[in-house]
């Protein structure tokens, strides 16, 4: 794997035009219900553009100018925190630094935020890859969610 502090990459608001890339990520069952605990595979053409909401703030990883990542961070004000969510990395760039330089970019955008005191992760699959890629990036796991099967990671902002 790449060491994601070399990965050239830029961090930008996502625009519906990357809609129709960001979908063709999912590229089986398995993805799909990972990245959202999807059912029903394939999911819908406006699956992305469900996802944008208040409270939502969603980014594209670019890397010579071309889309490789998408994530999004979800203000969770009860809890003093942002959360990393629907993290996907393009099919043909994983295992090569992108995903551990979205999450990087992520935390660096929340932590800049007034009363955020830690991020959050939920991992919903049993991804070792996923895992990893969360640790490498300075998460620590905290124990299982409480409203569904998965593990839940954070990072405390310094």
């Amino acid at each position: 794997m790449t060491d994601p502090i070399k990965v050239k990459a830029d961090l930008i608001p996502y625009v519906p035009e990357y809609s129709r890339v960001v979908h063709s990520w999912i590229d089986s069952e398995e993805t799909y219900h990972d990245l959202c605990r999807g059912k029903q595979f394939p999911p819908s053409e406006d699956i992305v553009d469900s996802w944008q909401r208040d409270g939502v703030t969603s980014f594209i990883l670019l890397s010579e100018r071309k889309p490789v990542a998408y994530g999004e961070l979800w203000h969770r004000p009860m809890d003093l925190a942002m959360e990393i969510a629907h993290l996907i990395v393009d099919r043909f760039k994983r295992s090569e630094g992108y995903g551990t330089k979205m999450i990087e970019l992520l935390y660096d955008r929340a932590a800049q935020r007034e009363n955020i005191t830690r991020v959050m992760i939920h991992l919903y699959g049993d991804s070792e890859v996923a895992l990893g890629c969360y640790v490498k990036a300075g998460f620590e796991l905290l124990g299982t969610t409480t409203y569904t099967t998965g593990l839940r990671l954070v990072r405390t902002v310094d």
